[in-house]
């Protein structure tokens, strides 16, 4: 075999060897991407706050309530009663 034969086959040979170890690090490197991204989703969802909850009846200012664990089984109610105001005339715009 010539030396320039040999030259060939040996670059022909470093021609995979590299395609080889680029396909790798970028495999490597796409884990390392996706586990970094699990780990963000899965801080994310069971690290959120706790929801605010509103109520109103769009006459009174929304009213803060307080999360509850449980229902109310009681018979008091948890909001009193919505004010009655129905003396204002109301003009229908033309």
């Amino acid at each position: 075999m010539s030396r320039e034969t040999w030259s060939l086959i040996k670059q022909s040979k470093r021609f995979y060897v590299n395609t080889y170890r680029r396909a790798g690090s970028a495999l490597f490197v796409s884990v390392i991407i996706n586990l970094f991204l699990g780990f963000a989703v899965y801080y994310s969802y069971f690290n959120r706050p706790e929801p605010d909850f509103y109520a109103t009846s769009g006459i009174t200012p929304p009213v803060q309530l307080a999360p509850r664990d449980a229902p109310n089984d009681t018979s008091v109610a948890l909001l009193g009663s919505d004010p009655e105001d129905e003396s204002d005339i109301k003009v229908i715009p033309q």
